[in-house]
């Protein structure tokens, strides 16, 4: 698990999609109008791709999430125009689907077979970490790509075709897993969905489904601004628009987060959970309206090229809570619903998150658009942070107060 969980997501043309989004022609509200697409399809498949999960076994989704992944960069590379971006996009929205849940159910129910589910934080942390490793060399090694691929430093196809090769070995690497057979439990697919309903019933994994609306918009939204972003502060810092340093942003962007995936139990332990889960929004809030003042500030005239570092460094602060929210959010899940339905649940509730998402991520776009990046990043940072205080005092109390599983 933790060899696949390197070459998951080998992402290396991911820094440069947007600046190759509009080489040909689209803006930022095009650009929003695809993100959406792969939203809404990770809206429509996240449950079907659950269901299938748990009836036949996560190795086989294991499998095929990378090849429909690198179908979708495919796409993208034949067809260089909106549709084929459109394309592109809803195949890796199935992508992500596919591979939402899988890596955790198998983690989880492979502890559980030999009695060593108080492992599961540790465990699951160095799994992301490993994520993290991969995904971050990956960006490293497509900034170089495109920077030495052509004379003008902007070789953005090659980094797409070696996306697609890497996502090759994730596959061979899936097929060295050992099969799990179908536990057969629920058998039909409405009576998958009629347990997983069940389970969301339960006030602490409701309670959940509404954080994560709020955090991973909060994660998601700056995550696709990075390009634009570094796109603009570029004509003020000439070294943020070339492609070695865009990849080694992206790079230590993932390479920051690894080690701190890797301490989230320490980090549990000296600060607890409700200490983490209410840090965890608020910093992202507040990182943003740095980067809209940054923004505003050169709107004005009174921009420099240290200004511009200082926007960046929001990148990094944000990888914090990035890293630590994959196996926190995850081990409450884990601890607190059936392990019949585990796949389907975690699905559901990446389901609720890409659908809100979807609107939340047009809309935004649209603002940027119209209104410029500073006004969408205040906008984001702002209506975050408020939705996340109002989630957290309206948490049942003594919820986040550690379980059995989770204090052993």
């Amino acid at each position: 698990m933790r060899a696949y969980a390197l070459v998951t997501y080998p992402f290396a043309c991911v820094p440069f999609l947007y600046l190759f989004f509009a080489e040909h022609g689209l803006d930022a509200g095009d650009y929003g109008e695809i993100l959406t697409a792969y939203y809404v399809t990770m809206f429509v498949a996240e449950v079907p791709t659950g269901v299938l999960a748990d009836r036949f076994g996560p190795k086989r989704m294991l499998v095929l999430g990378p090849v429909i992944l690198a179908t979708g960069f495919a796409a993208m590379l034949v067809s260089p125009n909106y549709t084929g971006f459109l394309i592109g996009e809803i195949l890796l929205g199935l992508g992500h689907s596919v591979l939402s849940g899988p890596p955790t159910a198998v983690l989880y129910e492979t502890l559980k077979r030999h009695k060593q589910e108080h492992r599961y934080l540790a465990e699951e942390s160095r799994i992301h970490a490993c994520r993290l490793y991969g995904t971050g060399s990956a960006f490293l090694l497509g900034g170089m790509l495109v920077f030495f691929g052509n004379e003008d430093g902007t070789a953005y196809p090659i980094a797409i075709l070696t996306t697609c090769l890497l996502h090759a070995i994730a596959t061979l690497c899936a097929l060295r897993l050992p099969s799990r057979k179908s536990t057969k439990v629920l058998g039909k697919s409405l009576q998958f969905l009629g347990h997983a309903r069940t389970e969301l019933k339960k006030p602490a994994v409701r309670w959940l489904l509404f954080y994560w609306l709020v955090l991973f918009m909060l994660l998601r939204f700056p995550f696709h601004n990075y390009q634009p972003y570094l796109k603009a502060a570029g004509k003020t810092e000439p070294l943020l628009a070339n492609a070695i340093v865009i990849g080694f942003v992206f790079a230590v962007l993932n390479l920051v987060a690894a080690p701190l995936s890797s301490k989230v139990p320490q980090l549990v332990t000296r600060f607890g959970r409700r200490a983490l889960f209410w840090s965890m929004p608020i910093v992202v809030g507040l990182s943003l309206l740095v980067m809209a003042g940054e923004r505003h500030l050169t709107a004005i005239g009174d921009g420099s090229r240290l200004l511009c570092w200082l926007g960046v460094s929001m990148f990094f602060v944000q990888q914090v809570p990035f890293a630590m929210h994959w196996p926190i959010l995850h081990e409450f899940v884990n601890h607190r619903i059936g392990s019949e339905a585990r796949t389907t649940v975690l699905s559901v509730m990446s389901l609720g998150a890409r659908a809100t998402y979807a609107l939340v991520n047009v809309l935004l776009f649209y603002l940027q658009e119209e209104h410029g990046l500073r006004m969408a990043l205040l906008t984001a940072g702002v209506l975050g942070m408020t939705a996340a205080v109002i989630v957290m005092w309206a948490r049942p109390r003594g919820l986040l107060r550690p379980t059995d599983q989770e204090a052993a």
